[in-house]
C-alpha cells in the first residue's frame, strides 16, 4: 500500500492541521488532519489549490529567479492559521499550520522531508 505524502507529512509536526498536493494543475491529495476541525468549507481549498496558491507560487517565483536564487517557500498568514506553500515537482505542495509554531523551522523540516533545498 502506497502511503500518501499527507500521511507523512502529518507526521512532521502536530501543528500540522492541513496538506494538499496540486500535481500538473490537478489535486492529487487534500486531506485534513483528524486532530483539528477545518476553519473554512472545502470547496474553498479546492480553489485556493487550483487558483491562488499557484499564482502565488508563480509571482514569488519569478522574482526570486530574478536575483535571489529561487524560491524555496511562501508563508501566508491568515487569521487563524499559517498556510506554508511549496513548490514540489510539476505543482505544489500546501500545509496548514496552527498558530504559536516556529514556521521557518517547520519549513525547514518540511523541505528536508520533501526532499527540496534549504
Amino acid at each position: 500500500m502506497e502511503t500518501n505524502l499527507s500521511q507523512v507529512l502529518f507526521q512532521v509536526d502536530p501543528s500540522i492541521r492541513y496538506v494538499a498536493v496540486n500535481q500538473r494543475g490537478r489535486i492529487t491529495e487534500m486531506a485534513q488532519n483528524s486532530r483539528f476541525p477545518s476553519h473554512n468549507p472545502q470547496e474553498t481549498d479546492r480553489m485556493e489549490e487550483l487558483m491562488v496558491n499557484p499564482v502565488i507560487l508563480e509571482m514569488a517565483r519569478r522574482r526570486g529567479e530574478l536575483d535571489l536564487d529561487g524560491i524555496r517557500f511562501v508563508v501566508i498568514r491568515y487569521g487563524p492559521q499559517y498556510q506554508l506553500l511549496f513548490p514540489y515537482r510539476e505543482g505544489h505542495v500546501s500545509i496548514g499550520v496552527e498558530l504559536g509554531v516556529d514556521i521557518a523551522a517547520l519549513a525547514t523540516r518540511v523541505a528536508r522531508v520533501l526532499d527540496l533545498p534549504i
